[in-house]
């Protein structure tokens, strides 16, 4: 994986091991659950893309707890979860440490760009319209000075006739929590991965501008079915492993589904408090989060 390895014993334990302990350590289940409870909802799937946590998934998948009202409520011009509801990803645990265990990663925060829409109406919430579906979000760092496993991303939109495949955890169902001396835990259980694989049958990169079709921002359209618990998960072109999109909406019915393109979301704010001009590209040319630049033109 790489011309240095790394000396660190627990980033190289997480760089063996089977095709799919691999993948499982970069495109991860987004889940939800309630402090106690005993099971946990996938409702979504996203993409490590930097070696401190930084992750890529869909902007809706993230603002379901609002949309669902399951657990957030709009807070300001940004979003409040509810202190009991548990939300984040997790990741298996390399198998030299002993047996099959799961490490739980929190979503610290997230990005998400558009405004809210008030209405006027007592029955309906407000609703916030997406300038996009393409969101970030922040996860712990990895233990012991490790890193985590990312993809690299690129700017190439995808053109007509291009070959796409998609991955994620389609319909993935509720997992059962076990606590263990006050330690939550994952049993056994089955959480395979899904390729969806289809051809680009129409760009819409304007579509912020003139909008073309619902789903929000520049996004294209591929002849691929896309089963449930799938929005969010990386779309990667049929010439490598780069991540050029995520799977935004689906028809599955219909055998089709759009993604939202990456490439002209790198330069969306990503401002907090104290940190002012920070996009995806300057987080990418400053190197200090393992964060592989944007592949151009080519790749």
């Amino acid at each position: 994986m790489s011309t240095a390895p790394s000396k660190n014993v627990h980033e190289v334990l997480a760089s063996f091991g089977s095709a799919s302990f691999l993948m499982k350590q970069s495109i991860v289940p987004v889940v939800a659950w309630i402090e106690g409870g005993m099971s946990m909802t996938c409702v979504g799937t996203a993409t490590v893309i930097s070696c401190t946590g930084y992750v890529l998934t869909a902007a809706h998948v993230l603002m379901d707890p609002v949309e669902s009202g399951y657990g957030g409520s709009r807070s300001g011009g940004g979003v409040q979860l509810d202190d009991n509801l548990e939300f984040g990803v997790f990741m298996p645990v390399s198998p030299a440490y002993g047996g099959k265990r799961f490490r739980i990663f929190p979503i610290e925060k997230f990005w998400v760009w558009g405004r809210w829409r008030d209405t006027p109406l007592f029955h309906e919430p407000d609703r916030f319209d997406y300038s996009t579906d393409i969101a970030i979000c922040k996860i712990p760092e990895m233990p012991y000075g490790a890193a985590h496993q990312p993809f690299s991303m690129s700017v190439n939109p995808f053109a007509v006739g291009e070959t796409a495949y998609s991955v994620g955890y389609a319909k993935m169902p509720d997992i059962p929590i076990e606590y263990l001396d006050g330690e939550l835990r994952l049993p056994q259980f089955d959480w395979d991965l899904f390729v969806s694989i289809g051809s680009v049958k129409a760009v819409y990169d304007q579509n912020h501008v003139c909008r073309e079709v619902p789903t929000p921002g520049p996004c294209f359209n591929f002849d691929a079915s896309i089963p449930g618990k799938m929005s969010g998960g990386p779309i990667f072109g049929a010439n490598g492993s780069i991540v050029r999109g995520v799977v935004s909406t689906s028809g599955s019915d219909e055998g089709y589904a759009h993604g939202a393109m990456l490439g002209p979301s790198l330069d969306l704010p990503m401002d907090e408090p104290g940190i002012e001009g920070r996009t995806l590209r300057t987080m990418m040319d400053s190197g200090k989060e393992g964060m592989a630049k944007v592949l151009g033109v080519g790749l």
